[in-house]
């Protein structure tokens, strides 16, 4: 029983407490023993003469740096070689995307052997002539619809492999499905490989796929002969810095007491001096002098690493004050350091429902690692990954918080696109086939209404049949809205001055009327070239962005067009508007098919207008505050077909 006294053997009582401590005392003992003996062998290897430690120091700090470096020359070299493959097979794959042309299109009367065996007879002598012009590589076409290997050069040893099917398992097939370019390395047709796969993409739609693949045992045969290499400089290195350690060690001996004594003085208390000494020692007492004087006046290493770092760093003091910022957090957030420095850092989102997972880490003391959370920023509303910790002195006393965080934004962004884009194949393929099998019904309907029209005298029979085939218009009107959506139609690229676009769009929306009471200001950038673009698309978006406008001003407004130029290949334009503005949970759906706050809308032209900036390869953003207005900024290529080469 607990806390019950216990006989021993020659019949005195033990207390259970008594035998816990004993055997504590007993643990300790034991482990001191294991350092008392640890330390004497360690002081009987440590050489004792000040020469021999010396030596010791100096190899120490001559091979340990030489190793790493030799580890990260020899790292840098092999993804060296490895990156230098992949841009070796990027251009064999690109070279036979600009050879291939349209030629995936031709002979589809044919049948499927028959058009395999003309296709591969005319793109032959292609990947022939390119795969001998970059020699070990081995190159080809797959074809989507016949669902076979089209060529594979050199002949000479893949000719076999025309006409197979990769299996479903293949790297090809998600190339082609995900319509986005892939390296894979691994056993494939040829053996092990490093295969670069891009998706034949035609008019937005993927054709098949081309390959050009290396036999990864020729990139290791080079990454050896380069690893043996490196080698042999360490090594000689290695040896030349051993002896010349041994023999200049006897005249550094001398005076390094006097130095080894001074740099404890110097590091405990930077101000202090090293005496000065004769000869190499007294240049080497004069320059670790000159570097203290020189730490005196320039930051910290942590504070270098900080400011050079590509995350952002923000400091807080027990208060929740900002101590400190870097610039990476400047650009993230969008404020200044001189901003902030003094400021309570929940000013930052005073107005708002934002939980700051740094305040709270300082409060509760709850540290967090990789939180995603949605920062409002200055000007925008950024996605971040935070990471927050506690700051403690060297007396383990809580001096403020800390966050790292990195901007996410743009990964989203990517994600939604990536996810709207397969929600607007599945929706098209399925409003096809809706318009379709609504269309046939009401066109019957539509006759028959006719026709009782014609034959009914009576006013109030004609009245709710006009109300029948009004709505039966209405209808199909939006029948064919879908079926525009669905089956977007084949782009017819031009020469299209941004200015003249936009006046035409605007004398329509200007005509209509009701816009009398809204006011048009433009600022157009006079030396803006002409774009390529489809004129008509491109207007209809205008002419959706622009009405949206329109209907976002409640009483009298105004609406800013401006146009300048974004990069050396991109041109920007902005419709800005001073409505009722968007909410930050609508902003995420507005281009979301279907997805309408106007009791009439469809919710497709915003949709529709993303598609078609997508199809000239450019982009389409939104900016707003509830109440504040909003502003839709379009980025477009010059040309298009030039931006996608690249």
């Amino acid at each position: 029983m607990p806390g019950v006294a216990m006989p021993s053997l020659d019949g005195n009582m033990i207390h259970p407490r008594e035998t816990c401590a004993a055997t504590l005392d007993n643990r300790h003992l034991h482990e001191k023993n294991y350092m008392d003996v640890y330390m004497h062998w360690l002081k009987r290897i440590y050489p004792r003469r000040l020469r021999n430690q010396m030596i010791l120091m100096a190899i120490l700090m001559v091979i340990v740096p030489t190793l790493s470096i030799g580890y990260i020359v020899e790292t840098e070299g092999r993804s060296a070689v490895l990156s230098e493959k992949e841009k070796k097979l990027s251009a064999v794959v690109h070279l036979l995307d600009e050879a291939l042309g349209e030629r995936f299109s031709q002979h589809s009367q044919l049948s499927r052997a028959e058009r395999i065996r003309m296709l591969n007879a005319e793109l032959s002598p292609v990947t022939e002539r390119i795969t001998h012009a970059f020699p070990g590589i081995g190159a080809g076409y797959y074809n989507k619809a016949l669902d076979a290997i089209i060529t594979y050069a050199p002949s000479a040893l893949y000719q076999n492999n025309v006409g197979v099917t990769i299996a479903a398992d293949h790297p090809g097939r998600e190339v082609m499905r995900a319509n986005a370019p892939r390296v894979f390395s691994g056993r494939q047709v040829r053996g092990d490989i490093l295969n670069s796969m891009i998706p034949i993409a035609r008019h937005g739609e993927v054709l098949g796929y081309i390959w050009a693949n290396e036999l990864t045992e020729d990139i290791r045969q080079q990454a050896w002969k380069m690893d043996v290499r490196i080698i042999a400089v360490l090594a000689a290195g290695l040896i030349s810095s051993l002896l010349l350690i041994v023999l200049f060690s006897r005249r550094l001996s001398a005076n390094i007491d006097i130095i080894t004594d001074g740099l404890p003085t110097l590091a405990q208390k930077i101000p202090a001096q090293l005496p000065d000494l004769p000869g190499e020692l007294g240049q080497i007492s004069r320059s670790v002098n000159a570097l203290a004087q020189t730490l005196r006046d320039t930051k910290t290493l942590n504070d270098l690493i900080i400011d050079n770092a590509a995350d952002g760093v923000i400091a807080i003091d027990r208060e929740g004050n900002v101590t400190t910022m870097n610039p990476a957090a400047e650009v993230i957030t969008g404020y200044k350091l001189d901003e902030l420095v003094g400021q309570p850092y929940a000013t930052l989102f005073a107005n708002t429902h934002f939980y700051s997972p740094v305040l709270d880490t300082l409060a509760h003391g709850t540290e967090h690692l990789a939180q995603e959370v949605s920062f409002p920023g200055r000007d925008r509303t950024i996605e971040i990954s935070v990471t927050t910790s506690r700051i403690h002195n060297a007396n383990g006393e809580l001096i403020g918080a800390l966050v790292i965080f990195s901007d996410l934004t743009a990964r989203k962004e990517a994600q939604r696109r990536l996810a709207q884009t397969e929600r607007l194949a599945t929706l098209g393929e399925l409003m096809a086939g809706v318009a379709h099998e609504v269309r046939n019904p009401l066109t019957a309907i539509r006759g028959y209404v006719q026709i009782f029209r014609q034959q009914t005298t009576l006013p109030v029979h004609q009245e709710y049949l006009s109300v029948v085939l009004n709505e039966i218009d209405s209808i199909n009107k939006v029948i064919q809205q879908l079926l525009d959506f669905s089956r977007p139609r084949q782009s017819q690229w031009q020469q299209v001055q941004l200015k003249a676009l936009i006046e035409e769009a605007l004398i329509l929306v200007q005509t209509s009327g009701v816009q009398a009471r809204i006011d048009f200001s433009t600022q157009f950038d006079a030396e803006l070239p002409a774009i390529v673009a489809d004129r008509e698309l491109l207007k209809q978006v205008l002419l959706n962005l622009l009405i949206n406008a329109v209907q976002a001003i409640g009483a009298r407004g105004e609406i800013r067009i401006r146009t300048w130029r974004d990069t050396s290949t991109h041109l920007a334009l902005t419709i800005e508007d001073n409505g009722c503005g968007i909410d930050s949970d609508v902003q995420k759906k507005i281009f979301d098919p279907f997805f309408t706050t106007k009791a009439s809308g469809t919710g497709l032209g915003l949709a529709l207008s993303q598609r078609i900036i997508n199809a000239h390869q450019g982009d389409i953003r939104v900016a707003s505050q509830p109440g504040c207005g909003a502003t839709f900024t379009l980025i477009l290529p010059i040309n298009p077909q030039e931006t996608s080469s690249e």
